[in-house]
């Protein structure tokens, strides 16, 4: 096995013998100098393939404890449901996790609706969401609440998309619902760009997060769930602190009333003025 890049000293990017690139985990391989042959495989813990490149940056962002917690949980679930997923749903729910845990630890609580639409519809999917955030909970001493289980649920089914083929009149109003949400994406993202006079990096991982956080919106009006009004207190700080912020998301905002029929409550609000400062952030970096 080839080592080519270092990640950080317990992560690193390699080459197989037949010139496939793989993410290696495994203590001190990413110590030397690149790049060299690791001749003693047993140093390596954990192989990952078919890895989008994009998210590689989060390997030296998010703690490997999480990736661990991660990986553990995605072997349990490919045990229990047999069904082929997305590879890059470990980065993608690590990603979820470290952002939901850093939130807490800040005393941003952010309270995501649960649904019991998906519990009914996927009660095994759910269960083992809900035995997960109790875990992350205790071990990362952190008070992630019910909602992340529906979040937790909604990205393993997102990375399950495409395994069946659904029924042509189901498959037509999935081809809708999907229609719809790239008509709200593109039309959100117009309205950043516009009133920051910025072009948003559509690569990053920002960009795709806020992506997903806009999906998952579409997908809970489609399941008529909302935030509650919670973190008042924190909407009305963030509205007076960062008043450009929460001016974009005012404009967003008038496109959801017009597109759905009804105003965001102030926790989605919250979440997306979080997220379009991180993509401004992005810009500026």
């Amino acid at each position: 096995m080839k080592i080519i890049k270092k990640i950080n000293n317990n992560v690193a990017l390699g080459q197989d013998g037949d010139g496939r690139e793989v993410i290696l985990f495994g203590k001190g391989i990413g110590f030397e100098r690149m790049p060299y042959e690791l001749s003693d495989l047993s140093r390596i813990d954990r192989t990952y393939y078919d890895m989008d490149p994009r998210y590689y940056g989060l390997l030296t962002e998010i703690p490997e404890e999480i990736f661990h917690l991660v990986t553990k949980f995605l072997d349990t679930v490919r045990s229990r449901i047999r069904r082929p997923m997305n590879p890059n749903l470990l980065f993608v729910l690590a990603d979820h996790i470290h952002f939901a845990a850093e939130r807490d630890r800040k005393g941003m609580n952010l309270s995501l609706p649960y649904s019991y639409e998906l519990e009914y519809e996927y009660p095994e999917i759910t269960d083992l969401a809900m035995r997960f955030v109790g875990h992350i909970n205790r071990e990362l001493h952190v008070r992630l609440g019910r909602g992340e289980v529906t979040s937790i649920t909604s990205h393993i089914l997102n990375a399950m998309e495409g395994e069946k083929k659904p029924a042509k009149k189901t498959l037509a109003m999935l081809e809708k619902a999907q229609e719809r949400t790239d008509r709200v994406i593109e039309a959100v993202t117009d309205i950043v760009e516009t009133y920051f006079g910025m072009k948003i990096h559509k690569d990053g991982f920002h960009y795709f997060r806020f992506k997903n956080h806009i999906k998952f919106f579409v997908q809970r009006k489609a399941r008529q769930e909302e935030f509650g009004d919670g973190n008042e207190e924190l909407y009305q700080n963030m509205k007076k602190t960062s008043p450009r912020l929460w001016e974009c998301v005012s404009q967003i905002d008038a496109y959801m009333e017009n597109e759905f029929g009804e105003n965001c409550p102030h926790e989605e609000l919250l979440y997306l003025m979080i997220h379009v400062n991180q993509l401004c952030r992005q810009q500026k970096g």
